[in-house]
């Protein structure tokens, strides 16, 4: 099987599990949770929870239940994530909010969070009962981290003294922390041994943490029709990304001072100006950092799978494709 019918055969299977739940008699609750899924997302921690099941024999059905509660965590997130950050496009759709209002876009988030344990569930029934303890133990605490780190997100708005320590904590907990705990759920529907539920964590965090450092670079240098949102919107909302950090940092006063200035800005020109200074003073450096990630996550999956697994291949592909996208 090629790896491109591979990952369609996941997607497809996830995207009808996630279609045949989001079904209810209140219409408008539906089809508010249901919405961002229709707009595309690239399925990323779906196709990490069966590449690691794949590689480590895990049963497909339940791999594919675990990666469906996984997705739907994930865009509960985005809808509260949306609402909070105020931001009005998300995959080149108007976001929940912008849609059907807060009122209606936190509810269907709360929706999602719900559903998205009841999926887990589903997936986790028939399997030892301390089996089924840690699955919803780590999906809980993975939302409870998720919180924390979006928490630390919209702290750093307003601090310009955020450091890199606590820039990489922040995105451990707001971003990689899912995809660790969608490796975890590979791993714990295939009846691994602790070494390899360990080892799933260690790859899934390494692979959200380059993950979105990557996303910060395309923050900066994607176009708009790729990114699905408008450019340069972590500048315009004073976001703390590692571009802007190391900027800070090697910044002349001069420079220092064009930053500060865009920083928050509604003038587009102070924007621009503010983001080319951070490009040029930080994009090597925060690509650099993405690839070292990358690299030591290749060496867990080479420790479990020789690349002769599609999973093996699938996951390679994947930590290469979490630095090298484009949008």
């Amino acid at each position: 099987m090629e790896l491109q019918e591979y990952f369609n055969e996941i997607v497809r299977n996830v995207d009808m599990e996630i279609q045949n739940r989001l079904k209810g008699d209140v219409k408008g609750l539906y089809e508010a949770s249901y919405h961002l899924f229709t707009a595309g997302g690239k399925r990323l921690r779906p196709l990490v929870v069966v590449s690691v099941a794949n590689v480590l024999g895990g049963d497909i059905n339940r791999a594919y239940l675990a990666a469906t509660a996984v997705e739907i965590l994930h865009n509960f997130t985005l809808i509260h994530d949306d609402i909070m950050d105020q931001d009005t496009i998300r995959r080149g759709v108007p976001t929940v909010h912008v849609k059907w209002g807060v009122p209606m876009a936190i509810l269907a988030g709360d929706l999602l969070h719900a559903k998205a344990f009841e999926v887990l569930g589903d997936a986790l029934k028939g399997l030892e009962n301390d089996r089924i303890f840690l699955g919803f133990s780590e999906f809980a605490k993975s939302t409870e981290i998720i919180a924390e780190g979006q928490t630390m997100d919209m702290e750093f708005e307003n601090r310009d003294d955020v450091t890199e320590v606590e820039y990489m904590k922040m995105i451990e907990k707001k971003t990689a922390q899912l995809f660790s705990c969608s490796a975890f759920l590979g791993a714990l529907i295939s009846k691994a041994n602790d070494y390899f539920l360990d080892k799933a964590k260690v790859l899934g965090m390494k692979m959200g943490t380059a993950f979105q450092i990557v996303d910060d670079i395309l923050g900066l240098t994607a176009e708009e029709k790729d990114l699905g949102k408008p450019v340069y919107s972590d500048i315009r909302e004073s976001k703390k990304t590692i571009l802007l950090i190391r900027a800070l940092n090697e910044a002349s006063e001069s420079e220092k001072k064009t930053i500060m200035e865009g920083l928050g800005s509604k003038d587009p020109e102070k924007i621009r100006k503010a983001a080319e200074i951070v490009k040029n003073l930080s994009l090597d450096y925060a690509y650099s950092l993405a690839e070292k990630l990358a690299e030591e996550a290749n060496r867990i999956i080479e420790e479990w799978d020789s690349n002769t697994s599609i999973g093996g291949k699938a996951l390679k592909y994947l930590v290469e494709l979490t630095v090298k996208r484009r949008k």
